[in-house]
């Protein structure tokens, strides 16, 4: 019970409304064509941004979104819209080239495009698609757009605040339960993984015995895909050295569509009661991504919540927290230099040295 009485309460003190100006900004949005994507686009369009990428996978989608916005906005910004398909890495490797190459500098990349499985599907790379799109795909695009970021520093003598990298997570990240298995592996995503395999395997083995049966818990990969995506943050964070503010979010409990894909019918009305009740409207979400693209370097590496920077998640706190995190940014890094030419130097920051904090914990 007390649970749901915070979630109430939180819902009864939604994040103030951001009042930032971002004149003269160009502002990148993943997923903005609907739900915290398109709010936050919103936002940003008002409150001045001069230019404004809408990166979505449904073309026709977006383009309706960018005429909603110009329809209710004031805001004079030029609204474009990007194909993305966080699914393909030729998609993410195409739109990044994109950005290096047409944009004259990007000060803000909110990446927030996400998605919520409710059974064991799988990418053409092999993995889970959450954990696909939520954190490898979405660490792919966020070390390709760091080059452009990092080229759009001010100058010295300039009073421009420096660019941002925003990583869109979820308070779920904290709240995840990892058994003593995934706790203690030095590759749990490779893990998750063959546990959904053998959960999809499963569904089509009749009467299967104890050793082989597994279920696909699918809040169990929500929450796990954005705490391997806080593993890299830190990571993604010693890559933007002090050119580029990296940082992540939670919108809270928000009334959007994202598991609108994979939920079954009769679950329906009843998550349409619950966040009837204790959710948070997408716009008032949308507040906290805004405002944490307007936070100083207290941010850096931080992770903003209800107005808030918060503690660090129990799985990743102290030294056996951050081991985890290190063995999980291996990892990622190892499984997406499997398939993307050039991963590896991406992990370097400027001066040639690997971004990791201590190599010796592997």
């Amino acid at each position: 019970m007390s649970g749901f009485l915070k979630l109430f309460k939180q819902k009864l003190n939604p994040p103030a409304n951001p009042t930032t100006s971002f004149a003269d900004k160009i502002v990148l949005v993943t997923g903005a064509n609907i739900g915290l994507g398109y709010e936050a686009s919103l936002k940003f369009h008002r409150l001045g941004a001069s230019r404004l990428i809408l990166a979505v996978r449904n073309l026709p989608s977006g383009q309706a979104a960018a005429r909603k916005i110009r329809s209710l906005s004031p805001g004079s910004g030029t609204i474009d819209v990007w194909p993305l398909d966080m699914l393909s890495y030729p998609s993410i490797q195409t739109f990044a080239k994109r950005v290096s190459t047409e944009l004259p500098q990007l000060d803000i990349a909110i990446l927030n495009a996400g998605i919520f499985s409710a059974t064991p599907q799988f990418s053409d790379y092999g993995h889970e698609r959450t954990l696909q799109v939520n954190t490898l795909s979405t660490v792919l695009l966020a070390l390709l757009l760091l080059p452009k970021l990092r080229s759009s520093k001010p100058t010295p003598s300039s009073t421009t605040s420096r660019p941002v990298l925003e990583l869109v997570s979820s308070g779920t990240h904290v709240m995840v339960k990892w058994d003593p298995e995934l706790r203690s592996s030095s590759t749990p995503l490779t893990l998750l993984n063959d546990r959904a395999r053998a959960a999809q395997a499963a569904k089509t083995t009749s009467n299967p015995t104890p050793a082989k049966k597994q279920t696909y818990a699918m809040n169990l990969y929500y929450g796990s895909s954005k705490l391997l995506l806080m593993c890299a943050l830190a990571h993604l964070s010693h890559l933007g050295a002090q050119d580029v503010l990296v940082t992540s979010v939670c919108p809270g409990l928000t009334k959007t569509r994202l598991a609108r894909d994979v939920m079954r019918w009769w679950l329906i009305p009843i998550a349409w009661l619950f966040y009837t009740l204790f959710g948070r409207t997408g716009e008032q979400g949308a507040r906290t991504v805004v405002s944490g693209a307007s936070l100083g370097e207290e941010a850096r590496g931080g992770f903003w919540q209800h107005d808030v920077l918060q503690p660090t998640a129990p799985l990743l706190d102290g030294e056996e927290g951050g081991e985890r995190a290190d063995k999980v940014w291996f990892e990622i890094v190892d499984a997406l230099r499997r398939d993307v030419e050039g991963v590896m130097e991406l992990t370097k920051g400027e001066e040639g040295k690997e971004a990791v904090l201590k190599k010796s914990r592997t």
